[in-house]
């Protein structure tokens, strides 16, 4: 009787793990899906892998991104384009027709000229600050260099 108990007891507990680990599979899947759709971006969170953007955003910081055309993005908002190096996250310092130019912050020298069909997105932002969790976003910069 004590035995069947015990059994009892063990399957519970491997039950119990079970729908943990099938729970925290699902909301690691589901949230970047669930913030694409919600953020109208393929690409909804960013990490911030370099120190062009301090004091604004800082290395390491993960903002998030939300979908923008040409006539959502005005001076002075933060972009994320797609370049031959991969993205680049930088405020818009000017705007023409055809392509935007953009510099980070703490950057010198403006970017090249973007075209519009580049931009991802914009910095979500919250009393015209980016919003972002510090530190968070160290960590994909961290399973990325290990791929290298």
């Amino acid at each position: 009787m004590e035995e069947q108990k015990k059994k009892k007891k063990l399957v519970r507990k491997i039950i119990g793990w079970v729908v943990y680990v099938a729970i925290l599979v699902v909301l690691i899947w589901a949230i970047p899906k669930v913030m694409s759709y919600a953020l109208n971006t393929d690409y909804p969170m960013a990490s911030i892998t370099s120190g062009s953007m301090w004091p604004a955003l800082k290395k390491g910081d993960l903002v998030f991104i939300k979908g923008a055309g040409k006539e959502d993005i005005d001076i002075g908002d933060i972009v994320v384009y797609r370049n031959e190096k991969g993205f680049t996250i930088h405020r818009v310092i000017e705007k023409n027709e055809q392509t935007l130019t953009t510099k980070g912050d703490a950057n010198n020298v403006n970017d090249s000229p973007v075209r519009y069909e580049a931009i991802i997105g914009k910095a979500v932002e919250r009393k015209n600050k980016p919003i972002r969790i510090p530190y968070l976003g160290s960590i994909n910069i961290l399973v990325n260099r290990s791929k290298i």
